[in-house]
């Protein structure tokens, strides 16, 4: 198999008239084991020895220059066999996942088993997950040719609309205000996109992909887009961006004297923007005291398996006996019944009532998992003991709307109905501007209909109305 170039280190952020700098480059390369360097034309040469203050001497055999000044290297890096950093930009569906990724750490570091579960099922995307690629390919788009780089990423897409326009563009706003940010303590601070993340130090074939990285001296800071508006994120204690903060320590903590890592998640629908530090020590005591032991386990299938908050995306849900006996415990144990009878609420304890409520909708979510998984193996011909595969009810349907239509104004009747736009496709129609300035007085938001919701919503509570809220004791301290 062909050699090819691995690029490890940015040499054109570097400042090698600094003596600290160069020193830590030239640590890099021992540490790294950094054989090559990829030149402003694109060569790759073969390094020789120590760099000095000004050049790289190079190994040519005889063929080309024997030294390069700094200003002409691009990167420094290694030829291997076996992985290859692309040198083309990579559409991010066909990026590659590892096992044990970032975005799924959630998951495999509460429940180790789940990783080499989940593997016996197709990964299948949904259109929230296609429309988050799409809008994080026109981030990327918009970042790099604001940063002076070039972008060949952006093409068709139906996803790409005018509402995602504005958030991508609000994205790119936070992007580099963080950057204005790191640059007011560290005027060379410089903005990276879509880095590659290696923390297989810590996590077997561990790696990942950073929408944002600004490095200064001090500080990294990792910036994530997500475009979901199903559930907020929160970036304080959030293992995904500490994963991702290994990783950018690992590849340029050494040159920049990395002491403190700053995480920004970025939810433009939710209007959420949500910050955690962490110091490096912290981070890397963590690692290696809760990663590092899980993640062993994780990778070879075994632990425990454990129900929780983090089996939403799960694709071994349906079939998960863990998950099961959480969402069914106040369910009778035994029945004289093919059913079971559910519970009345008044016979349940506080703490089942509890657990029901603040698990309701992600019950309901699983019951559909395995209502869906059931019915995709009927159809597939495995039956499943008290139940048959049946041809379900049905509604009547045009078999061609436009001929009905013209039919029906024959008669003299308008076959269609005026509706007036609803608040979300009028704001699409008009623009958030226009919207506001036109419709900004006619628009009002009502109370919210009470409902429970675990401690963890950040919603205050409401004071319920009990007679003792509502009525003033009579005499007391009434001061009239």
């Amino acid at each position: 198999m062909a050699e090819v170039y691995v690029p490890l280190l940015d040499a054109t952020s570097i400042d090698f008239t600094n003596d600290d700098e160069r020193a830590g480059v030239e640590k890099t390369i021992t540490q790294a084991g950094i054989t090559h360097i990829e030149d402003d034309r694109g060569d790759i040469r073969k390094i020789f020895g120590r760099l000095n203050k000004k050049t790289v001497p190079l190994n040519n055999g005889g063929d080309g220059p024997q030294r390069l000044t700094f200003d002409k290297v691009k990167t420094f890096g290694t030829m291997d066999e076996k992985k290859a950093e692309p040198s083309v930009e990579v559409q991010h569906a066909a990026r590659a996942h590892a096992v044990l990724s970032a975005s799924s750490s959630h998951r495999w570091l509460n429940c180790t088993p789940a990783p080499r579960l989940e593997a016996q099922y197709p990964d299948s995307e949904s259109d929230a997950a296609a429309e988050g690629t799409a809008a994080h390919e026109l981030a990327e788009h918009k970042l790099r040719l604001l940063n002076g780089d070039e972008s060949t990423l952006v093409g068709d897409s139906d996803w790409i609309n005018e509402e995602m326009d504005s958030y991508t563009d609000d994205y790119v706003d936070n992007v580099m205000a963080e950057l204005a940010r790191a640059q007011e303590s560290s005027p060379a601070a410089f903005l990276a996109i879509e880095q590659r993340l290696d923390f297989s130090h810590f996590v077997p074939d561990g790696f990942g992909t950073g929408d944002a990285l600004i490095i200064g001296d001090g500080t990294i800071t990792v910036i994530d887009l997500k475009y979901g508006k199903g559930v907020e994120v929160s970036a304080v204690g959030n293992p995904q961006m500490r994963l991702y903060a290994l990783g950018a320590l690992a590849q340029f903590g050494m040159i920049y004297n990395i002491q403190c890592v700053r995480m920004v998640i970025f939810q433009p629908r939710l209007n959420n923007v949500s910050v955690d530090e962490i110091s490096v020590e912290e981070l890397t005591t963590w690692a290696r005291e809760v990663v590092t032991p899980r993640a062993q386990l994780a990778i070879q299938g075994e632990g425990e398996l454990n129900a929780g908050e983090w089996c939403r995306f799960c694709r071994h849900a349906p079939q998960c006996p863990a998950l099961a006996a959480q969402y069914l415990e106040p369910l009778p144990k035994e029945s004289d019944e093919m059913t079971p009878e559910a519970p009345a609420p008044e016979t349940l304890t506080d703490a089942q009532i509890a657990n029901i409520v603040a698990w309701s909708g992600e019950i309901k979510k699983w019951l559909s998992k395995v209502e869906k998984f059931a019915l995709d193996e009927a159809n597939n011909g495995h039956s499943y003991p008290g139940l048959k595969l049946v041809e379900g009810r049905s509604v009547r349907k045009y078999t061609d709307e436009e001929a009905v239509a013209a039919a029906v104004e024959k008669t003299g009747h308008d076959p269609y109905e005026k509706k007036l736009l609803g608040i979300t496709a009028m704001t699409k129609m008009l623009g958030k501007k226009q919207f506001q300035d036109t419709l900004g007085g006619l628009v009002h938001k009502p109370a919210g209909k009470p409902t429970l919701v675990p401690e963890s919503d950040k919603r205050p509570a409401l004071q319920a109305a009990t007679p003792e809220t509502v009525f003033q004791p009579l005499g007391g301290n009434n001061n009239d």
